[in-house]
């Protein structure tokens, strides 16, 4: 079994023991994200459109959610994912034949287990994303700036914690001569299983040990009758995307409902030069950190 599966109850108290602003209306557990503005806490919970909303009190600006079917949408969101019915008979043969090799390499150089105490590995793990930090501002731009894991470590050590004590949520890491080299985790919300985030150390890659937590992974998942979706975040650059289809996940679009398109609009394009200035503030990083290592 992956781990223990989670109600949309219990995943809303999680996110609101870890500070999130939570209310229940409707019958939807639902996340205030800013100012009034909502969506549920488990994103991926579609509500049909006007039967259920956030109070009021909590969504002046709006909301947003997945929809049951298309014609309830006025926009679409998409994911790269797996369907049960691609998982039935999962094995090595289910890959194509290169990524079939390279799993056979990153199980012959590292072995996947399940982290069951988080202290002896920490340290590593904030410094596999140090440098998948640099590896990626380099190369398209990093998803997490360089500075939560250095200037503000002790609150991201923190934050890791808290997100490993949480119950069901899973922790995977690939070793190599008791070395954390890469690691998964992932959670299940329902019959929804979210991977969360994955993260490799640089100086192995050559070794594809997540190429390793990948095949561990979708072999439990497979086994796992109470799991119907494999969530694995959004299309991203070509290369990730095409890494992740060698695994059988495919872009699929989810029907989306915003309560606001206007405002939603205006808060995307907020968004985008934040997350500019983000960038150019993790460009500086890096070339600081260039400078000291010489």
């Amino acid at each position: 079994m992956l781990s223990t599966v989670l109600t949309e109850a219990q995943f809303a108290a999680q996110q609101q023991s870890l500070g999130r602003a939570i209310h229940f209306h409707d019958g939807v557990w639902w996340e205030r994200l800013f100012g009034c503005y909502c969506q549920p806490a488990f994103f991926f919970r579609a509500v049909t459109p006007k039967l259920a909303r956030p109070a009021f009190r909590h969504s002046l600006l709006g909301y947003s959610h997945l929809t049951p079917a298309a014609h309830q949408a006025n926009r679409s969101l998409t994911f790269m994912t797996i369907q049960r019915k691609a998982l039935e008979s999962f094995s090595l043969s289910s890959l194509p034949s290169k990524k079939r090799n390279q799993v056979r390499k990153a199980q012959e150089h590292c072995q996947v287990a399940k982290i069951l105490d988080l202290e002896p590995w920490l340290e590593q793990m904030r410094c596999i994303n140090i440098a998948q930090s640099l590896r990626q501002q380099r190369a398209y731009g990093a998803e997490t700036p360089l500075h939560r894991f250095t200037k503000q470590a002790q609150e991201w050590r923190q934050d890791t914690r808290r997100q490993f004590m949480l119950e069901g949520r899973a922790w995977w890491g690939a070793f190599r001569t008791n070395r954390l080299i890469a690691y998964l985790r992932c959670h299940q919300v329902e019959d929804v299983c979210v991977i969360e985030q994955v993260r490799s150390d640089t100086d192995y890659h050559k070794l594809n040990p997540v190429d390793a937590l990948y095949f561990h992974l979708l072999q439990l998942v497979s086994a796992t009758e109470s799991c119907n979706l494999i969530i694995n975040g959004r299309p991203h650059h070509p290369s990730l995307n095409h890494f992740k289809q060698q695994f059988l996940f495919r872009p699929v679009e989810f029907p989306y409902y915003s309560s606001n398109l206007l405002l939603f609009r205006l808060g995307k394009f907020v968004r985008q030069q934040m997350r500019s200035i983000s960038s150019f503030k993790i460009t500086r990083d890096v070339r600081q950190v260039n400078v000291v290592g010489g």
